[in-house]
């Protein structure tokens, strides 16, 4: 994007990239190699630009030049300002660029990371947080931006009331190149790749005078395997060990010095006979484990041999900021590294080579788009995939599971929206999530949402139609679907199936479901699509409650409806009455009253709808109400 701006006349380009120093670093050096690989002589580079008079000076000048029509197009470089993602680098370039008029020229900011941090978190409380001031302020400083967000994690800019100065205009869904591997090739698959960390192994985490968990020991082995496979094979690629205990310091020093331990233990061992013996039956077991998912991998004996050299050159590193920054990693100066951490190593570092990773900590809040941020194991490594290792607490597994079923779905959404079928702004925000998540961190959700659980209760309609001629249509219209193949049962309840196909054109027809588009049944009808893509094949059972007598209902001062019969006398009550297997769908006939004194004056027909735990999920929806 920024090249293309260079391209399109665009005399600015301010990127603001990651809250840490480690991300900022890591973006500068990308956007220097990458930019001038393209064109040697186009830009000049600002990184976190101060007001003393040197930057002023060029940034005047960049702006000169291109505000003057006669000024040779050699001298017309963009300027590339690379700004820490803090309020005061931003407050810092706002005070710089409003010296000057930029009317007429073209400029384009980029936030990367664009839901972290950028986003407004003290709206709730009428106010604005200082990033998000600043970011606003910045923007009015020039009248001819374009505002662009990167993001892996859209959830909370989508999120965000359409009024917002954040609140994006469209999307672009950047679709990943064939050596990409993400959720589905982890989650979604029978390779094995990803391993639970036993309860046990948890447990020695938390003592810090104990050994190393055995799952650490061998995550450790395979990676050191995997390393010494490239070695032996005369490739040169970097391999590399994510250990991420927590997101608290403490925990990194006890698997720090863990894993510093082992490796000095083992650097040691090698080149002892009698060690080497013992130490090369535990490494066989590591190699067995990589060759099974990978029959391409070297032979153990090459392996072997390569693993001394990885031993000796292996630079283990501790992540965190305890004593002053986060270090900087210099991917030149190895092949081989162990990383150990949290925060540092969570939102947006790329880990280059990593094969395998220890992840301890748990889930967390059960923030989908903070778990997904934790997947720092997708990436650009499919000639590798097979040696990949990814060792995660149990809770932390689950939720990966429930992510990847929740972004497939999103993305589907954004990719109808990318190809014009509807706009962002028409967009009807609609999420599919596991019970226990949410899309993002409630701080920045300034959009109504309503979250709904369709499954194991009911959900009708308790304003049902009272339009006459519309029951036997209605009837109709159900019996098309449906087979009814056995006799009532003993309490009159007419049994009979339908398909999921036949049950979603029930559910999109309003006139025979609801009066009102109710969360409730929006989230139905993309509960039954949603079944309809992934379990074509189901069955939905159908239950005529009754057939074909009218049960008298008497309405409520509200007007509304409760369509079951309650339990008595050898009778558990309709509520009670459904297949546990299936999504179950009940069919009532009703004649209405309002008074128990006043003679029915009208017939409706209502259906509930259930679905069984295994057919389940959560969504959140937006609030049309609003």
């Amino acid at each position: 994007m920024i090249a293309l701006a260079r391209d399109n006349g665009f005399a600015l380009v301010v990127v603001i990239s990651g809250i840490s120093n480690p991300l900022l670093n890591q973006g500068v050096r990308r956007l220097r190699k990458d930019l001038t690989a393209a064109e040697p002589n186009g830009w000049s580079f600002f990184v976190n630009p101060g007001k003393d008079g040197q930057d002023l000076s060029l940034i005047e000048s960049v702006r000169d030049n291109w505000a003057d029509p006669e000024t040779p197009r050699a001298l017309k470089k963009t300027a590339v300002c690379i700004l820490l993602k803090h309020y005061g680098r931003i407050d810092a370039l706002r005070e710089i660029v409003e010296r000057f008029g930029w009317s007429g020229l073209r400029v384009l900011i980029i936030d990367d990371e664009a839901d972290q941090a950028s986003l407004n978190t003290s709206f709730r409380r009428g106010k604005e947080s200082a990033t998000y001031r600043n970011i606003r302020l910045l923007r009015d400083v020039f009248p001819h931006h374009a505002y662009l967000q990167y993001t892996a994690t859209p959830q909370a800019p989508l999120l965000l009331a359409i009024a917002d100065v954040l609140s994006p205009d469209f999307v672009h869904v950047l679709e990943p190149g064939d050596e990409y591997v993400g959720g589905p090739e982890f989650f979604g698959s029978a390779r094995g790749l990803v391993r639970v960390i036993p309860d046990d192994d948890l447990l020695m985490a938390d003592d810090p005078d104990g050994p190393p968990p055995p799952s650490l020991v061998t995550a450790f082995q395979e990676f050191l395997v995997g390393a010494a496979h490239v070695l032996a094979t005369g490739q040169v690629e970097t391999r590399s060990l994510l250990v991420h205990p927590s997101r608290l310091t403490d925990p990194h020093v006890l698997f720090y010095r863990w894993v510093r331990a082992l490796w000095g233990h083992w650097k040691g061992a090698i080149d002892e006979p009698e060690e080497a013996h013992f130490l090369k039956d535990q490494f066989e077991g590591a190699w067995q484990s990589l060759k099974n998912s990978d029959p391409s991998l070297a032979g153990f004996d090459e392996c072997w041999a390569a693993l001394r050299y990885v031993l000796r050159n292996l630079q283990v590193i501790e992540m965190n900021a305890r004593d002053s920054q986060t270090p900087v990693i210099e991917w030149d100066s190895s092949k081989a590294y162990v990383l150990v951490g949290g925060q540092a190593l969570d939102r947006g570092f790329t880990v280059d080579g990593l094969a395998v990773t220890y992840m301890s900590r748990d889930p967390g809040s059960w923030t989908a788009d903070t778990i997904q941020q934790r997947a720092r194991f997708f990436g650009y490594k499919r000639h590798y995939l097979q040696q990949c290792r990814v060792y995660l607490e149990p809770a932390l597994r689950d939720a990966f599971d429930m992510y990847v079923e929740h972004e497939r779905h999103m993305l589907a959404s954004l990719r109808e929206i990318a190809g014009g079928e509807t706009s962002l702004k028409e967009w009807e925000r609609n999420f599919l999530l596991a019970p226990s998540m949410r899309a993002t961190r409630q701080s920045v959700v300034s959009l109504p949402m309503i979250a709904v659980t369709a499954g194991e209760r009911w959900i009708y309609d308790p304003l049902p139609h009272v339009v006459q001629a519309e029951v036997a249509q209605s009837v109709e219209a159900l019996d098309r679907y449906s087979v009814f193949d056995s006799p009532p049962d003993a309490h009159g309840h007419l049994w009979g199936t339908m398909s999921l196909e036949g049950l979603l054109r029930v559910a999109e027809e309003a006139e025979v479901i609801s009066a009102v588009e109710s969360a409730d049944f929006r989230a139905l009808r993309l509960q039954i699509a949603r079944l309809l893509d992934e379990h074509p094949l189901e069955q939905v059972t159908v239950i005529k409650m009754r057939w074909p007598v009218e049960g008298v209902r008497t309405l409520t001062t509200s007007g509304t409806v409760q369509p079951f019969q309650g339990a008595s006398s050898g009778y558990l009550g309709d509520r009670k009455i459904f297949d546990e297997a299936n999504l179950t769908v009940q069919i009532h006939r009703l004649a209405l009253r309002r008074s128990k004194f006043e003679q029915p004056f009208a017939s409706v027909l209502t259906i509930a709808f259930r679905t069984p735990e295994r057919l389940a999920a959560s969504w959140l929806i937006e609030d049309e109400a609003e």
